[in-house]
């Protein structure tokens, strides 16, 4: 068994157009070589790691590879290289003086980190402080000339490669495609099945995030660390926050880097719209005590993908620590990730990790359009396993009415995804599962909200109808059953859905049907 290198062209930096080097990526066969069973397995590295190190290389990659009869492949996706170096910027050595009074010059003759360190630690031990101030961040310089994409350019990275491994091995099965991946490779890997959801027929995500944690894309402007050292000086310890030399701003609306909510709707797991049905199917893993990437989303995740997919969900307490799978009750809980991946395998025994067809995006030519408020994200893959993704504005309200037929298309998918969320209410409280149906509820108004903003946009020009009438009954009946909830009087919400709520939803849905089936099937 050996690993082969490769390097190709990465897809383009369509939201900042930074300059993109080559990607390289890792490919561990079977030993027995690569037959029409042979699937496919993507390893994603989180922070910290790289993808041919040691343990990808020599111990998880070859595992699976042999154990599953699976092609495993690894790579350095776009900000992967969260380097070490140090840089003492204008900002940093403006703010130190503003807030402690020291001078430029204190920084000179640093030769190495260590130095910085020391230099730091004598500075707050002369004034009894035991961290520096939030505003005085110095930067960590990622390598590469790259920054944190946070996810995105990752994922789309992972796609190609995915594209170029199918294109090199014809024969693979396709009904065996996994992306594997751990904390922010959790997070890249979910993001894959978000972007091409009928590709894989597994996802594994352990402890992954599932939205955009500014922290590591704007810590600077929230005044929150994104990386810390602890300082050890004549036995006390002192805490360096730092960030890293990110371009993203929230701070300047007008800049070309200003990250906004379209770069935020793409980047997030938790939004109905972007869901459709498909044969993929989750392993999701995640600590109760998780202090990194939020349990609490996690939770809505599996809620929402419950709906379109199988999803299985291992919330990891204290009394799960067995000291080989799971060992530590924190993120990530230091998973074995060889006995992680054969748990799954052991869950997923009925189908063997594979899915019943063999069709992807790519083999259908698909295009995957995510509206994401002012700008829609359109993906569009080729059946010779290449992929271009394209940024188009939204519409806006000066548009004609022909311009937002599939934006009416859309709509209707949400409505019946509306459909979906009240028939699970109504399973989940008859058996008294009320957090799970919560947050359901919590989604259906939140996609109501949507749809009514979207309507506003074009409904002058629609023709006559009574979509006022039945709107104002569906939010009177969905206000009644909120009041419910919020009172946890069960009872009463049970029978507020059954003879309120539904038939006012349903009576709604058909007036939009009535309204928008001319227009789209024309």
């Amino acid at each position: 068994m050996g690993t082969l290198c490769f390097k190709i062209q990465p897809h383009a930096d369509i939201e900042l157009g930074f300059n993109r080097n080559e990607l390289d990526y890792y490919v561990t066969l079977p030993v027995e070589g690569v037959t029409n069973e042979t699937g496919l397995i993507i390893t994603i590295p989180g922070f910290g790691g790289i993808a041919n190190s040691t343990y990808q290389l020599e111990k998880l990659n070859p595992y699976l590879a042999e154990k599953y009869n699976c092609i495993v492949v690894s790579l350095n996706y776009f900000g992967i290289y969260r380097g070490s170096e140090t840089k003492l910027d204008e900002y940093f050595i403006h703010n130190m003086e503003q807030i402690y009074g020291v001078p430029s010059a204190y920084w000179n003759n640093i030769l190495t980190d260590n130095d910085f360190y020391l230099k730091v630690a004598k500075l707050l031990e002369s004034k009894g402080l035991s961290q520096l101030d939030p505003y005085c961040q110095a930067l960590k310089i990622t390598e590469r000339n790259e920054y944190q994409s946070f996810g995105f350019l990752p994922a789309l990275d992972n796609l190609t490669v995915l594209g170029d491994v199918l294109k090199r091995y014809p024969t693979i099965n396709k009904k065996k495609i996994i992306a594997y991946g751990s904390s922010y490779g959790g997070y890249i890997a979910m993001l894959c099945g978000k972007f091409a959801p009928k590709t894989f027929s597994v996802i594994i995500d352990n402890s992954g995030f599932s939205r955009s944690e500014m922290k590591y894309i704007v810590g600077r402007e929230i005044l929150e660390d994104d990386y810390v050292v602890t300082v050890n000086h004549n036995n006390k310890f002192y805490t360096v926050p730092f960030a890293y030399n990110n371009p993203w701003t929230i701070m300047d609306e007008t800049s070309p880097n200003y990250f906004g909510d379209s770069h935020k709707q793409v980047r997030n797991l938790l939004i109905r719209e972007h869901r459709v049905k498909t044969d993929t199917r989750y392993y999701i893993f995640h600590c109760e005590e998780d202090q990194i990437a939020s349990v609490e989303d996690k939770d809505k995740v599996v809620a929402l993908l419950s709906n379109y997919n199988s999803t299985y969900y291992k919330r990891v307490g204290m009394s799960d620590l067995d000291g080989t799978l799971f060992k530590k009750y924190a993120h990530a809980m230091d998973a074995s990730l060889r006995k992680l991946f054969d748990h799954v395998a052991e869950q997923d025994m009925e189908y063997g990790l594979m899915k019943e067809k063999s069709e992807n995006e790519f083999i259908n030519s698909e295009v995957n359009s995510l509206n994401c408020g002012n700008k829609n994200y359109i993906f569009s893959f080729q059946d010779d396993f290449t992929m271009n993704v394209t940024i188009t504005d939204n519409i806006k309200t000066d548009y004609n009415l022909i311009s937002s037929f599939q934006l009416m298309r859309d709509l209707l998918e949400i409505c019946d995804s509306i459909d979906e969320g009240f028939s699970f209410i109504a399973d989940k409280v008859s058996n008294k599962s009320y957090n799970d149906a919560t947050v359901v509820m919590q989604d259906i108004l939140d996609a109501f909200k949507v749809i009514n903003l979207r309507i506003d946009t074009f409904s002058r020009f629609l023709s006559e109808n009574d979509l006022h009438t039945v709107n104002s009954q569906f939010q009177d009946s969905l206000l009644e059953a909120v009041m419910h909830f919020n009172n946890e009087n069960w009872d009463l919400l049970e029978i507020e859905l059954t003879d309120r709520v539904v038939p006012n939803f349903l009576l709604w849905k058909k007036e939009l049907h009535n309204i928008f089936d001319p227009y789209i099937t024309n």
